[in-house]
Order: C-alpha cells, then structure tokens, then sequence
C-alpha cells in the first residue's frame, strides 16, 4: 500500500531544532528529476509537490489529531463544512440511501437534503434519541448514518455506542460530527464509529482566529475523502493550518478549564430556576440533567457549553441576551472568550417555532460557549443580565 498523503500518527521523539514550525506557503516545489514528478503527480508519493495536493504544515496538523484521535489518519479541510460534506460526498453515489439525525447541524442537514438530495442520493432522517426508531430505518439498505453527540443546541446525549453498533450490524457506515466533545472529553471512534468530524475552527483552534475541518479514521475510508479533497480543492491552507499547530498544545489545558467552568456556571445558574427567571439549565454534567447517567459513561465531564431557557420565551431571552456585558454575543464556540447566541436567530433560524418546539428547542433556549474567563465572572454575567 503506498504511503498515506495525508497525516497519520507519528512516533514522538525529542524536540530538536525549531519549536515552533515553520510556516511554508510555497504553492509549489520543485522536484529532482522526471520520476519524482511523475510518481508525485500520480498520488503514489508523499511530500511537498503542489498545495492543493496537501503540505508539510495540513500534514503536521493532520497527524497530531490522527494520533490524538487514535485513528489511522486524518484528512484536513478549509472548513468543517467542508469536512462533513466531503466525507459523505466521497463515499455516496446516485441511488445510495444516507439517515441523517433530526438533531443535527443545521449546515449539515443543509448539505444533505438540498445537495446531496439533488445528485439523486436519498435522504431519510431519523432521531438519534430513539433506538428503536434508527432499527426500523436500518431495515432499508443504508450508505451511511449521520448523527453528533452532545446535540446543538439542547446538549441531548446520544448513546453513540448503540448507534454505531446498530450501523455495522446493518452494514452502514457512521460519521460523526464531534464538535461540541473532542478527545479527551470524548472519545467516538472508541465507541465505534467509523469517521469522526470536526469544525476545528472550535476546540482544535480555540482563539476565534482560524476557519478549518478536520476528518479521521481508518486509512480505507479516509483515502477517497482525500481524493475528493484534491479534486475539489478544499484542502486547509498553509496559514490556518499553522494556527492550529500554535494552538495544539494548550488543547488539553483549555477544555479542562472551560469544562470546570462551565459545571461551575451550570450549577451556580440552577439558583435563576428555582427564582423563576430560567425555566431550565442543561448540562450533561449536573447529576440532575436526563442525560447524565449516559454522559457519565462515554464523556470525560459535560463538555464546554451550557444551555439555559430563559423565563418568558424569546423576548425574555432576547432582554438578557442584550444585557450581557462579558460574554461576546457571537455564534460559534470552543475559543479562549465565552461566547453566547440564541438559537432561534442563528443555527436553528430555519424552522419554525413549530418545528424548534418538536426539535426540543424553546424559543427562549439561550447557548453559553464557556471560555477562559473565569467561573465566577461568567456567572455574575448572567445573573445580572437575568436580573437586570
């Protein structure tokens, strides 16, 4: 088998020369003689040849979140749109049949029912909540089951073991979008899954200052996502890429703060419940959330964001929202600031109250993205927007 294009776990060894890399934007390199660039150009050797073709700075990046992830490899992308998409669009074809989760990404469900849909793939949806549900869909012969875990916005906790094993025994495969609970605060291809997604414009690059995706798993899945990766030219650019490689080693020192954080946030908000001024906290890390028990079992923690419902549906929530004065109103999540959004005006604007209401999604649902502030501040934040 020839070698990977794209990155794959490497051995670690002691930290010679530069310790930050260096950031190479070369769009092309110049090679030593005709076999080289023949080999080079037809994919069966790795190296710098072309940009769009992959670089040392997207393979370096890809490497550390194979190893992290436990995967064969990983394949970078400009977005984690373009991640998600072209790992589906990679492995479908005209007349495959694809279950994509009500609870999932908006951009996603986008993609799937308007594009996918459009290039004669059928399109079923199923909800990631309900087993029994999924078992009678895998009835029906399936390309691929799409789902994500803690769901967006509710922070619902799908049983992602159940799903993937339901899957395989159907012959399906399953790509995960892992946004909201990266290693260590999940582990998904552990569970079973068969392709885990990532925005890493979130945890992976943490300071609101870079746009990326990222796929991982086994090598014989990732190769035609690379290769439509090369086809389509949606590979990560050199400088994103190297912003993501600054960023890598303070991954774990971040979520394990914004996750005491946000447990912290969660708990300290359940006195705005009892005082009528939010109808309800959801984290899966609170012993009292319905989900905790599972989350308990296949996450490190809650993860990093908290929801809250704010008393008196969307104008209620929308009062609040524009009294905070240290959490940035901005969508988005996993970076150094705590960022808060509303739902029914950004990743669900969509549908309508009907249909927010069935997804589990209250008018007055307000999503906190905890970052590095600090517990305390957070929580006075939303106190005083509460009560204001």
């Amino acid at each position: 088998m020839n070698e990977p294009l794209y990155g794959t776990p490497h051995a670690h060894g002691p930290l010679l020369g530069p310790l930050s890399p260096p950031l190479v934007r070369s769009t092309t390199a110049g090679q030593p003689d005709a076999e080289t660039l023949r080999a080079m150009g037809a994919g069966e050797r790795p190296g710098e040849f072309y940009q769009r073709l992959g670089h040392q700075n997207g393979r370096a990046f890809e490497s550390l979140v194979a190893s992290h992830e436990g995967a064969d490899g990983a394949v970078a992308f400009a977005s984690g749109m373009a991640a998600i998409s072209g790992a589906m669009a990679a492995h479908l074809a005209t007349g495959d049949r694809v279950l994509v989760a009500e609870e999932i990404y908006g951009g996603t469900s986008a993609f799937a029912t308007t594009d996918l849909v459009r290039f004669g793939v059928r399109v079923d949806r199923f909800s990631a909540l309900d087993l029994d549900g999924l078992r009678a869909q895998l009835q029906r012969p399936a390309k691929f089951v799409v789902f994500e875990s803690p769901i967006n916005p509710t922070l619902r906790v799908v049983d992602i073991a159940a799903v993937a094993k339901l899957a395989r025994a159907a012959g399906a495969l399953t790509l995960f979008d892992g946004t909201f609970a990266p290693p260590p605060v999940q582990w998904a291809l552990r569970l079973g899954v068969d392709l885990v997604a990532h925005s890493a414009t979130k945890f992976y690059g943490g300071h609101s200052d870079v746009l990326a995706g990222v796929v991982a798993g086994r090598h014989e899945l990732l190769g035609p996502i690379e290769a439509w990766r090369r086809r389509t030219g949606a590979v990560l650019a050199p400088d994103p890429a190297w912003l993501l490689l600054r960023s890598w080693p303070t991954l774990l020192l971040r979520l394990q703060a914004q996750q005491e954080a946000a447990l912290v946030l969660a708990r300290g908000l359940a006195d705005e419940v009892r005082a009528g001024r939010l109808v309800e906290v959801s984290y899966p890390g609170l012993p009292g959330d319905r989900d905790h028990e599972l989350a308990r079992r296949q996450m490190g923690g809650g993860g990093c964001v908290v929801t809250v419902e704010v008393a008196g549906g969307l104008p209620g929530a929308r009062r609040a929202f524009d009294r905070l004065q240290r959490i940035a109103r901005a969508p988005s999540l996993g970076g150094v600031e705590s960022l808060a959004t509303l739902p029914a005006f950004t990743t669900h604007a969509s549908l309508t109250p009907a249909q927010r209401r069935t997804a589990g999604i209250a008018d007055g649902l307000m999503r906190i993205a905890v970052g590095l502030e600090g517990a305390d501040v957070l929580l006075g934040d939303v106190r005083q927007a509460l009560q204001g």
